[in-house]
């Protein structure tokens, strides 16, 4: 079954392949690991990518109550960003996105790709619901964050969007 987009990706197989193939160098063990999948299988990574996109905590609430996904998202800010175009300028500081944010996009593409290179054994084991651990001198101490995107480039790319704490005035 082949991806819809804005159904079950925000981004095509041949968009992410494009993006992948622009941004990683053809020697990068990611990328021969994305490359040597079937495009089935780089389907159920990027339906896979969605899913964990889907259960963050956004800022806003989707632009159209009937869009089956997270984005695009009516935002509300005091300064305008870019991060927001294209977007609709509603009253009092909303905008309204008009697309999918090539961001999130992105996003998706770069969590398919760390999931093909596989998971390292500190992901698996925060996945796993361990909070620290001892080999000899050295020690490591994890959040626990059961939806925790894998990927650090994702989580950058998706950092203006997800919200957190809130402003009092």
């Amino acid at each position: 079954m082949s991806l819809t987009v804005g159904t079950d990706t925000y981004i095509s197989l041949d968009d992410a392949q494009e993006y992948l193939s622009e941004n990683y160098i053809s020697t990068d063990e990611k990328l021969i690991a994305w490359n040597a999948l079937s495009d089935t299988d780089k389907e159920i990574l990027l339906r896979k990518a969605l899913k964990t996109i889907e259960a963050q905590p956004y800022t806003g609430f989707k632009a159209c109550s009937t869009q089956t996904l997270e984005f695009p998202r009516a935002l509300y800010t005091s300064i305008p960003q870019d991060i927001y175009a294209p977007s609709q300028i509603w009253p009092d500081n909303w905008y309204v996105q008009s697309e999918v944010p090539s961001a999130v996009k992105y996003a998706q593409c770069e969590i398919a790709l760390e999931t093909a290179s596989g998971t390292s054994n500190r992901v698996k084991l925060q996945r796993q619901g361990v909070k620290s651990f001892s080999l000899g001198n050295l020690s490591e101490t994890y959040s626990g964050a059961s939806n925790s995107i894998v990927s650090h480039e994702a989580k950058e790319l998706l950092k203006p969007y997800i919200g957190g704490g809130y402003r009092i005035a």
